[in-house]
């Protein structure tokens, strides 16, 4: 995985530390993970588009945030799914199970929003990219977003989380 460059570094790292902080109440509340990913997604790729000096229309951000939470949102929900299976075993240790159950939950967050906002600072810096190529990238996104982590990715997750 290639590092971040040093001018998206803030966009990236508050939009990962952010998605991972709603893991909490959105392991309880799945629409509320979802809703709080979106708006820290719009906010990071705003943020990345305006460091990239690109024009990106707040319209524009949106539909590729949304193609991104498309893209996820059925792994997402197949994880919510293995945790609500878990949920006797969560209930039997507490102490271990909740808590495993949120890092999971931040875990994924912050893979997806990661990867969201590498791909966008990868994108938004080549000097042919313009607002037409945000069409190309949401109907592509599912690609680079729904993958097996590799520990490179989670390290840095979790480099971020702690640095934040």
């Amino acid at each position: 995985m290639p590092a971040i460059e040093p001018k998206f570094r803030d966009p990236i790292y508050a939009g990962v530390a952010a998605a991972t902080g709603i893991a909490i109440p959105g392991l309880f509340v799945p629409a509320l993970d979802m809703a709080g990913v979106g708006v820290a997604w719009t906010a990071m790729v705003a943020g990345i588009a305006d460091k990239a000096g690109l024009d990106l229309t707040p319209a524009a951000a949106a539909k590729l945030v949304a193609a991104g939470v498309a893209a996820v949102s059925g792994y997402i929900f197949g994880s919510k799914l293995l945790t609500w299976a878990a949920t006797p075993l969560i209930l039997a240790f507490p102490v271990a199970g909740v808590p495993a159950a949120i890092a999971v939950n931040a875990t994924l967050n912050g893979l997806f929003t990661l990867r969201l906002g590498m791909t966008c600072a990868s994108k938004f810096s080549r000097p042919d990219f313009d607002a037409s190529d945000v069409l190309e990238l949401a109907m592509s996104i599912s690609t680079f977003l729904v993958k097996i982590p590799t520990r490179e990715e989670l390290a840095l997750v979790r480099e971020i989380v702690a640095a934040w």
